[in-house]
């Protein structure tokens, strides 16, 4: 029988809420950082509860080993826009391409979900350098203030980011026939990309997303690699549960593939 797909309904409300509110903010902070547009009252009091930088500790880099203040507002505004193009994607997919099961999602999770995808925008946001009113303005120098690590780092976004979609897609496909028709919701063991080293392929891309987003802001940034460590236990989590489903499912399910991280675990 075709999936109702109810969860695939409510995961879709994440990637709304990310896609308006971090959309939302990144018009903001495109307006501070290169028309000098100040925030509004209500974000920069909040941003300031949250411990933004102040661009004014940062401006003698000769004497602390931190990020100049244009490189790291720039990593913020790239993160920032990584963050909005990956929900924007991952909502199409929950639209056009996911077929999820016929298992409703816990209000926990549910909510849970909502909130996470609001704290990490501003997350992102409380790492732009500001003074007490303002944001350190780039003008018009952006390609001059990017480093190796702004490069690397896109190209280390946009090719996880195909990876996941594939494996998206190779999930998808599981569960529709020749012509694209749903035909069932049932687990099928799947092959091709990275699910030829691991079960959750789609999860160890996720990873690799939020990692790309670490080394786009210079890898020393100890507030996003908690960040990445979340996803990385979450996903871990998730994905270890999903290994164990398969090779207690399937009595041909390949032995070398592991359940998140190729040839380790």
């Amino acid at each position: 029988m075709p999936c109702s797909n109810p969860s695939g309904r409510y995961f879709s409300h994440f990637y709304v809420i990310s896609v308006v509110w971090n959309g939302s903010l990144l018009w903001l902070l495109s307006q501070s950082l290169f028309l000098g547009a100040p925030f509004p009252n209500w974000l920069g009091a909040l941003l300031r509860t949250l411990g933004a930088t102040q661009f004014q500790a940062l401006e003698m880099e000769s004497k602390a080993s931190r990020m100049p203040v244009a490189e790291l507002a720039l990593s913020a505004f790239l993160v920032l826009v990584f963050l909005w193009v990956h929900s924007l994607r991952r909502l199409f997919e929950c639209f056009y391409i996911s077929v999820f099961s016929n298992a409703a999602i816990h209000v926990v999770q549910y909510c849970f979900g909502l909130v996470y995808y609001v704290l990490v925008g501003l997350t992102v946001l409380s790492q732009v350098p500001m003074d007490d009113k303002n944001v350190y303005v780039l003008g018009k120098n952006l390609l001059i203030q990017a480093r190796w690590f702004h490069i690397l780092g896109t190209v280390m976004f946009f090719w996880s980011s195909a990876h996941q979609y594939k494996c998206h897609v190779i999930l998808s496909n599981l569960r529709r026939n020749k012509k694209g028709v749903v035909i069932h919701c049932q687990h099928r063991i799947p092959f091709g990309d990275w699910f030829e080293y691991v079960s959750s392929a789609n999860y160890l891309a996720e990873l690799m997303i939020y990692i790309s987003m670490a080394v786009t802001f210079g890898l020393h940034n100890l507030t996003w690699w908690l960040v990445v460590t979340y996803v990385f236990f979450s996903q871990a989590l998730s994905a270890f549960f999903n290994h164990k489903f398969y090779r207690s499912t399937f009595v041909s399910y390949p032995k070398h593939r592991k359940a998140f991280l190729p040839f380790l675990f």
